[in-house]
């Protein structure tokens, strides 16, 4: 709604201006033409004068209205000043006919500077075009070296969490070991028993962590055959269903009647899966819910998971993909990195956005397996949180 409000009103404003404009030019020749008409015939200076006035509104309409508007104001000039050449110049044939030539002049002058308004606009217009491709130019180019940056940060970072992530499994293992050994010796509600139970919680969750990191860092190529996405969501419903129990929160999946077969590797598109719908999970309050929307595109097909929380500020979109980084209070910041790198393996991309009233909402799109089931060039994919 808001375009159409916008470009109607522009265009009101447009239509008023040439309408005051018209009127401007129709009063400088009504009020020129009245002086010669009111002007005795024997102040011949007077009407040399009122005469040459006449070309400020041939050239003042010539130039906002171009060849056109010169010719046409030219043209109304010289209906209003025929008349009075007739009524006081008739008993002088070599006056009359230099009156005439006159008219002739407004017209050429109306010809020439309408031209040179129309090539004036041309060229301000070819020269508005050209430094608004440079600006967009620029800007991609700048977004590209800024891509290009982040990338060779990213491949460091990555290249030194798997170096830190196999050195320290060694360790964790020696030491998961030894607590395991403890806590066979100890008897059940001492204090013992109670520390030896939250060291071995915290050790699990740092191999997780550290697996988290790995995946990373270390991804895998994906194994692309023919699946049914409507499968993977089911799946990936079924596995967050007790964590959306504890929550409050229901999960909803819409999907249009055609069956979804996608060239995808279903064990990593269904970690992409359950890295999105989960966060949309916790990100919610009781009684909201998570919206899971699956349809076709022209080249692809899109997956869209829809939460009704806080929603994410403007200013981090951009960066929800990048590893380590995240806005939870307990997180790592790989999942949605890990779903970007799955994601694009695919021949696709993934971006993320606000809900319209609240939340956030993440867009993945994915190629459509090729009729046959053979094989397909991926498409961009994009996903959005």
């Amino acid at each position: 709604m808001l375009p159409r409000v916008t470009d109607g009103a522009g265009a009101r404003q447009r239509q008023s201006s040439h309408l005051a404009r018209a009127a401007t030019l129709a009063a400088a020749i009504t009020i020129i033409s009245g002086l010669h008409y009111l002007t005795d015939p024997q102040h011949a200076v007077w009407h040399l004068v009122y005469q040459r006035l006449y070309y400020v509104p041939v050239i003042v309409g010539a130039y906002w209205y171009g060849i056109r508007g010169g010719l046409l104001t030219a043209l109304v000039t010289s209906v209003a000043y025929v008349p009075h050449i007739h009524m006081a110049w008739s008993g002088n044939p070599a006056y009359s006919m230099s009156q005439y030539t006159e008219i002739v002049m407004f017209h050429v002058a109306g010809l020439l500077v309408g031209l040179l308004a129309s090539q004036q606009r041309r060229l301000t217009g070819r020269y508005q075009r050209a430094a608004e491709s440079l600006e967009k130019a620029s800007v991609e180019l700048r977004e590209s070296h800024g891509q290009l940056v982040r990338a060779d940060r990213l491949s460091a970072l990555g290249e030194i969490a798997a170096g830190l992530a196999h050195e320290l499994r060694n360790p964790l293992a020696s030491v998961k070991g030894a607590l395991e050994i403890v806590a066979s010796r100890v008897k059940p509600g001492t204090p013992e028993s109670e520390f030896s139970e939250v060291g071995q919680k915290e050790l699990a969750r740092l191999d997780a962590l550290l697996t988290e990191f790995l995946t990373y860092a270390r991804p895998h190529a994906p194994e692309l055959r023919n699946a049914d996405l409507d499968d993977v969501m089911d799946h990936v419903a079924a596995l967050l269903g007790p964590e959306a129990e504890r929550a409050g929160v229901a999960i909803e999946i819409e999907r249009e009647q055609a069956i979804c077969e996608a060239l995808v590797d279903p064990e990593q598109i269904q970690q992409v899966f359950f890295n999105v719908m989960l966060n949309g999970i916790q990100a919610s309050l009781a009684g909201a819910r998570v919206h899971v929307r699956r349809y076709h595109t022209s080249d692809g097909v899109v997956v869209e998971v829809a939460d009704e929380g806080p929603g994410i500020p403007s200013e981090h979109l951009s960066r929800i993909f990048d590893p380590f980084f995240t806005t939870k209070e307990k997180g790592t910041g790989l999942g949605l990195a890990i779903s970007a790198r799955i994601v694009a393996a695919h021949g696709g991309d993934i971006s993320a956005r606000r809900g319209s009233d609240r939340g956030t909402c993440v867009r993945i799109r994915l190629p459509l397996s090729p009729p046959g089931g053979g094989t397909a060039a991926g498409d961009a994919v994009r996903t959005r949180a």
